[in-house]
């Protein structure tokens, strides 16, 4: 019996020979070949009973091969698949040769006890990913499906949609080959991976190894496939036709960034993959390129002007993986590997209901990125060397104008400001963000005795710039009179700022003043150390060290140099059916570049906010001896008002001669540096877990896991107004109608709500009537390290490997808790910077969550795949109702739900934050598929998934933008559902392999 396990290490594989009696069986001669390059590797077991192939490959599958002896029969494993960055364990349990006959079977990895340490992972391989009902090839529509993983209410419409342990998806760390593919500007993918560039994908969840860093959170790994000597491939089209099987207006569906399409949307995919060999049994190639296109309609509704048009758009995505390896020798190999993405995400105009944005003020959201990986490791005698160099691209054009750059109008009928009939004329904006990243890897293992010592160092420098800021051509508003109106009847779709008649009524007019290109590098440097010592032929101890700094930390102040993450991990097999193990360590969370990227844009150093400044450092409110040029920034941009300078509509002065003018405006926002630098968050992790193989096939385990979270990002305002107390009791005696039926002022005066004026006046950096100085902003905003979370969580798990069985099956239950006080880089307090009143149930927080996968076999061609997602509802914050208090800001520092980007607004009286639920969410979704053979030298595969099988009308636990979800509500108000899961659709898809 083959019993193969998956631990950390390097891409590495160690046999254990194990006689009949549970006793090492050494000076066994093994083998092992790849069976798609037929490389043979060969050595025989030490005292231990252990041998270990270190720098091998990924790519193919490994037979292990013993011969008979005079006290054992010969052996054949199971094939072995490796994972990047990862060790396989196969223990051999050797028969004698006087025994009866016998069937030697092997189990399949995802079955197989972990043996090494404490990791808590979860892997699926390609074939597995086969069989799963996968939207789009998608790699975060697949993730999910693994314990730990939720889908992610995030804070704009593009942002990832994986969260790990509940945390912001932002904080996922993703890695390609155990290197870095991080978008870093934010967070989530650089290159999006599709599913036909994954051998394997596991999510690290917890306790895992000193190797990996740079989140305090969880790691998606890809190993890519690799060729061998047979040359093979796959051409396949995917299609979803256009609406959906059912109807709902609650109903939404997004593209796979996160933009909202049309019932009618429809996607067509194609592509292939090739693979084989370039030199027989020494150099190998891997090829995969797939093309995607979503088509959806908006409307364009302009009543006032005789528009109501149909607008398509598309979203585009070209993505290329290409791999090739080369076996100098047995001892000596060089991967080499490229991505390339680029994809582009329409908004024609209009909007799904309708919408007045014309065409000519539409938008293209571009990102192109790409990744070059040089991969070298080397076998030697005793010791393992990988070596690695990448270069990664990331362009992120947020807003390119769909028909050119130019001024931009927003159109208005007459009189009547209340909302504009037409914007026209280009977005507005510029957010042009480039992003170009060089890592390193170093790393050396070393095997001495029972002791196996790894050696590594890391080194990733991102340098970033961002070309942002309004619209250097003038955003302008505009009044059309009755008759130019008339005359612009019927101007169709096509309508254009050069339709506009020249003496059309100018309203305003805004100008971006400091149009300039802005960025710093981040460098974060990184060393380990771990030594896995075999204690006992049954039990393993892991002890490793981790270092890591990160320049952004000192950007404003002292940088964070004290982050030393020690770790421990035991794994403990009291029988060959059962592993105990657990680990405790510390993990460390770089910073996100756009934290720094935003104190830039939004800095200043005029001469009133920095005085403003200097009264906050006379206050104590910033650290005595606060250097101010240090931590402010003069290189964002600015926007003026130009308005009483211009001629006419389209007739205004060349705006960069006005930057000065910046420095006398005063603003709603400014930000600054933090004086102190910044902590990388971190997070002390504790698991302990077990695993019994039930039988075989058969595997049963469940885990805990604790991790308690510090220095979490968020953001301060220094210059808050005081805190604001509500009275309750007043409340309550009056109740909602008797407050309602107050006036403003009889509300403020029985502290019912706190006028905005009267808030200024406690803001300790404004003038003493409450005004903003010349130059000088309203709001001061630092980011702070200051945040705070307890994650706890019990994950239980039940797999049945295929075997001989028609069928085989996964089944997760989590059960888990994630508080915090902060959500989000960009988080405010409710009130005052009091972050410990903040405190409760994170966002994605759920308790309950059931993933199910279920294949069934029913013919040697037939499968059939039923995929379940069962889980509680996420939080829901409720926020005061205007029709009793007149307004939502009860305590009057501007911040709304409507205005404020994390959508952290103040919350109805009485109530803590998050303190509701949505109702459970389940989703199932069908698969069936189809083999034939005999399509001359291949094969061709059908299959057809439905998606939300029973039409299921849930209201959380699908990716959304918060702004747009169901998790905030108005207090005492029925339920307002603002959008749901897509209702039922379906999928079909064609594949021909060979």
């Amino acid at each position: 019996m083959a019993i193969s396990s998956q631990a950390h290490a390097e891409s590495a594989l160690e046999v254990k020979a194990v006689a009949p009696d549970g006793s090492p069986a050494h000076g066994i001669a093994v083998r092992a070949t790849n069976t798609a390059t037929d490389q043979t590797l060969s050595g025989t077991t030490d005292s231990q009973g252990r041998l270990r192939f270190g720098a091998l490959g990924s790519g193919g599958t490994w037979r292990i091969e013993t011969d008979a002896t005079s006290q054992f029969r010969a052996f054949t494993s199971d094939l072995v698949s490796l994972r990047s960055e990862f060790q396989s364990n196969v223990t051999l349990r050797l028969e004698p040769v006087d025994a009866g006959s016998i069937v030697v079977t092997g189990l399949r990895t995802v079955s197989a006890l972990n043996t090494s340490n404490a990791e808590v992972s979860a892997t699926l391989t390609a074939d597995e990913i086969r069989r799963i009902p996968v939207e789009a090839r998608s790699l975060e529509r697949l993730l999910f499906r693994l314990p730990g993983v939720t889908q992610s209410t995030g804070f704009f419409a593009e942002a990832p949609a994986v969260a790990i342990n509940g945390a912001n998806a932002l904080y996922t760390n993703y890695t390609i080959d155990g290197l870095d593919n991080n978008e870093n500007f934010l967070g989530g993918q650089r290159f999006p991976v599709p599913v036909g560039a994954i051998q394997d994908v596991t999510v690290l969840s917890g306790s895992y190894s000193v190797e990996y860093g740079r989140t305090a959170n969880g790691v998606v790994n890809v190993t890519t496939p690799s060729g061998g000597n047979t040359f093979s491939g796959e051409a396949f089209f995917v299609t979803r036709p256009g609406g959906f099987t059912a109807s709902r207006p609650d109903g939404t569906q997004n593209s796979l960034f996160g933009a909202p399409v049309s019932d009618n949307f429809q996607r067509y995919q194609g592509g292939v993959s090739l693979s084989g060999p370039i030199v027989k049994d020494r150099t190998f190639f891997f090829l995969n390129a797939e093309y995607v296109r979503d088509v959806t309609d908006n409307v364009l509704s302009a009543p006032a002007l005789g528009v109501n048009e149909r607008l398509t758009g598309r979203n585009e995505q070209i993505l290329i993986t290409g791999r090739l390896d080369h076996n100098w020798s047995d001892r000596l190999r060089t991967t080499l590997r490229f991505n390339h993405g680029r994809v582009q995400l329409e908004r024609q105009g209009g909007g799904l209901d309708g919408g007045v944005t014309f065409p000519s003020a539409g938008s293209v959201q571009d990102r192109y990125s790409t990744n070059i990986a040089l991969i070298n490791t080397y076998a030697g005698d005793g010791f393992d060397y990988t070596g690695a160099f990448q270069y990664g691209g990331f362009d992120w054009n947020f807003g390119r104008p769909l028909r050119g750059a130019g001024p931009q109008a927003t159109v208005y009928a007459g009189s009547d400001l209340s909302s504009p009939i037409a914007v026209i004329g280009s977005p507005g904006y510029i957010f042009d963000e480039t992003e170009r990243t060089f890592q390193t890897q170093q790393k050396l293992t070393f095997d001495f005795g029972r002791h196996r010592l790894k050696i590594g160092g890391d080194l990733i420098i991102a340098d970033f710039s961002l070309q942002g800021g309004g619209n250097i051509d003038g955003n302008y508003a505009v009044s059309l009179s009755p008759a130019q109106l008339a005359a612009l009847q019927g101007v169709g779709s096509g309508f254009s700022i050069s339709d506009l008649p020249a003496d059309v009524t100018l309203l305003n007019a805004n100008f971006e003043v400091q149009p300039r290109a802005f960025g710093v590098p981040q460098r974060i440097y990184s060393a380990y150390i771990e030594d896995q010592f075999q204690a006992t032929d049954d039990l393993s101890l892991t002890l490793g060290l981790r270092y890591d700094y990160d320049s952004l930390t000192a950007i404003g102040g002292k940088g964070d140099t004290n982050n030393f993450a020690p770790r421990f991990s035991f794994n403990y097999t009291p029988s060959e059916t059962v592993a105990i193990r657990g680990g405790i360590g510390l993990y460390t969370e770089k910073i996100p570049y756009s934290v720094i990227s935003d104190a830039i844009q939004q800095g200043s150093v005029s001469a009133g906010f920095r005085g403003q400044l200097q009264t906050l450092i006379d206050q104590g409110i910033l650290p005595a001896g606060t250097d101010i040029g240090r931590i402010t920034s003069g290189d964002g941009n600015a926007s003026v008002d130009l308005t009483a300078l211009c001629t006419a509509a389209f007739q205004c002065p060349d705006p960069t001669q006005f930057g000065p003018l910046a420095d006398t405006l005063t603003y709603g926002e400014r930000r600054i540096f933090n004086p102190s630098g910044l902590d990388n968050p971190q997070t002390l992790q504790l698991s302990l877990g077990v695993e019994w193989q039930a039988a075989p096939g058969w595997l049963v385990g469940v885990d805990a896991q604790y991790a308690r979270g510090r220095h979490l990002l968020r953001l301060v305002d220094l210059d808050a107004p005081a805190p604001f107390t509500f009275n309750q009791a007043a409340y309550d005696a009056l109740g909602p109608d008797g407050v309602a039926a107050l006036s403003p002022e009889e509300r403020a005066a029985l502290g019912l709500i706190r006028p905005a004026g009267a808030a200024d006046a406690t803001r300790p950096a404004l003038n003493p009537d409450g005004s903003v100085p010349e130059g000088g902003a309203r709001s001061i905003i630092v980011t702070d390290s200051g945040g705070r979370s307890r994650y706890a969580a019990l994950i239980f798990k039940l797999q049945k490997a295929k075997g001989t069985d028609p069928y085989d099956f996964s089944l997760f239950y989590t059960l888990s808790t994630l508080r915090n006080d902060t959500d989000d880089i960009n988080f405010r307090a409710n009130d005052a910077n009091n972050f410990r009143a903040d405190y409760g149930p994170s966002l994605n927080d759920r308790t309950h969550v059931i993933s199910a996968l279920v294949n069934l076999y029913p013919t040697e061609r037939l499968t059939v795949s039923l995929a379940g997602l069962i889980q509680s509802g996420q939080p829901v914050n409720y926020v005061p109702d205007a029709a009793i208090f007149g307004t939502t800001d009860l305590n009057g520092d501007g911040l709304s739900f409507s205005d404020q980007y994390t959508g952290n607004p103040d919350r109805a009286p009485g109530l803590t934050r998050n303190s509701g639920r949505l109702p459970w969410a389940a989703t199932f979704d069908l698969g069936l598929g189809y083999r034939f053979d005999g399509f001359g030298p291949g094969g061709l595969d059908l299959r057809a998934d439905v998606f939300n099988l029973f039409d299921a009308n849930n209201k959380s636990g699908f990716p959304v933008n918060f702004t747009s979800s169901n998790q905030i509500q108005v207090q005492g108000r029925p339920f307002v559902q603002n959008s749901a899961s897509q209702p039922r659709s379906l999928q079909l898809t064609a594949r021909y392999r060979f």
